[in-house]
């Protein structure tokens, strides 16, 4: 069996023209969706996110507010600055760039963002209402991975998933968004007993684990979906978590790396600022 490659940047493309004819429409009615970022000090990881997130808003006509602040910037001055931008009706989601500084209480900084603008989903009041099931948007990349299984005709209901992992940022808000679609959900971790075992059961396997070529052939289920959201660099190369070709020779579909959950998961973010803008402007 040769396993059919998910295009995840086409299903970004996607994504991205729906938002774009949204924007349009919303600026016929003097609307425009508005982003912000917040960054501390000058890590070249936050300051390459940033950059990108520039660009990303650009493609679809939002406007986008850059803050930037030195490094040394004290917890209360971040947190004047995010009261500034949860009162600002020009923005609608605000962005806190990780990391900062060692004395910053990354929870103080989250909890401090509004939940309406909170496009990371990062204020435990978002994963709230993701565990409830009446979420206005979830995290970028658990979203992704929904967002793929959608445009892939794959329902839930029904299905066994597995995860292998049980991060606060992946694993916990993937398995919540799957078991909300009626799926039966096994999330696995460094600590479980049989990970190959919970794998096999799987009619979809989502791994977010960020070890090479952990997922091999004979831990995937014929014909199963696989949706890799591992990003690591190896040898200046990106790679997923799989043991890709073997994979592919078992798996139904797979998602690649790179071009397969990143690109989706850069406009989900996109996706939630519109969803943001217009729920606080009553647009539609």
């Amino acid at each position: 069996m040769a396993a059919q490659i998910i295009d995840g940047k086409a299903i970004a493309e996607q994504v991205r023209e729906e938002i774009k004819a949204e924007v349009a429409a919303l600026a016929a009615k003097g609307v425009k969706p508005g982003v912000a970022t917040i960054l501390v000090g000058e890590d070249g990881g936050a300051q390459f996110y940033r950059g990108q997130i520039e660009k990303n808003t650009g493609t679809v006509g939002f406007e986008y507010f850059n803050h930037t602040l030195p490094a040394g910037a004290s917890e209360a001055e971040i947190l004047d600055l995010i009261a500034e931008l949860n009162a600002d009706a020009a923005v609608h989601g605000i962005l806190a760039l990780m990391p900062m500084d060692a004395q910053i209480d990354q929870n103080t900084v989250f909890n401090a963002i509004a939940p309406e603008k909170d496009l990371d989903c990062v204020n435990p009041a978002n994963i709230g209402h993701v565990l409830l099931g009446d979420q206005l948007f979830a995290p970028a990349t658990p979203s992704a991975c929904i967002e793929i299984l959608d445009r892939e005709g794959i329902e839930l209901q029904g299905l066994d998933v597995t995860i292998v992992n049980h991060s606060n940022i992946v694993g916990k808000p993937v398995a919540l968004l799957c078991l909300n679609r009626n799926a039966s959900v096994h999330v696995v971790h460094v600590f479980s007993k049989d990970v190959p075992a919970a794998c096999r059961e799987a009619d979809v396997l989502i791994c977010a684990a960020p070890v090479q070529n952990l997922i091999k052939a004979d831990m995937v289920k014929p014909g199963a979906i696989v949706i890799d959201v591992t990003t690591i660099r190896v040898e200046g190369k990106q790679v997923g978590s799989l043991e890709f070709e073997a994979v592919c020779e078992v798996a139904g579909r797979v998602t690649p790396v790179p071009g397969g959950v990143g690109p989706v998961t850069n406009v989900i973010l996109l996706k939630n600022a519109l969803v943001a803008c217009k729920a606080q402007t009553g647009a539609s």
